[in-house]
């Protein structure tokens, strides 16, 4: 009996876990400052991953697998943060675009002129994190790698 009760507490842990209530993963920056501030911080990255590539491909790096896959990872953050500069830009800085909050956690993209192409365009770079996730996975993958090459290496000059 202390089985099935485990069991079911178990399942029922998971069911609350996989239905939240309310979900707060948009940020908004209400005031000029916050948005611009936020702004420069992307376009520091981003140039920052700019500089990292050419670092590798400059010093010839790219021939390990480590270095290849951060500088892949560095790509990828740079469609990342281009991405988020240009919705940044769109809904915060000259209001092309803005999102209207609905009943049930949906929400509406609104336009000016009622643009549903770039309607189209503010929810596909809103999928920034399509390009965020496999830039952080690749970045860690890039690093174990490069740990592994300096462990063996260390292992064959013991």
């Amino acid at each position: 009996m202390k089985h099935f009760n485990c069991k079911v507490l178990t399942a029922l842990a998971y069911l609350i876990l996989a239905l939240p209530g309310n979900l707060y993963a948009l940020q908004f920056h209400s005031n000029s400052e916050g948005i611009i501030t936020h702004q420069i911080g992307h376009l520091f990255f981003l140039f920052s991953m700019v500089v990292l590539m050419f670092i590798i491909s400059g010093k010839g790096l790219a021939i390990h697998k480590g270095w290849r896959l951060i500088q892949v990872s560095a790509f990828f953050f740079i469609l990342w943060n281009a991405c988020a500069i240009t919705v940044h830009f769109l809904d915060n800085q000259i209001y092309a675009v803005s999102v209207e909050r609905l009943a049930n956690g949906y929400a509406r993209i609104r336009t000016q002129n009622n643009s549903s192409l770039l309607g189209w365009v503010y929810y596909g770079l809103k999928l920034d994190h399509l390009l965020c996730v496999p830039a952080m996975f690749l970045m860690y993958k890039g690093l174990c790698c490069l740990v592994d090459e300096q462990k063996a290496e260390k292992g064959q000059t013991l």
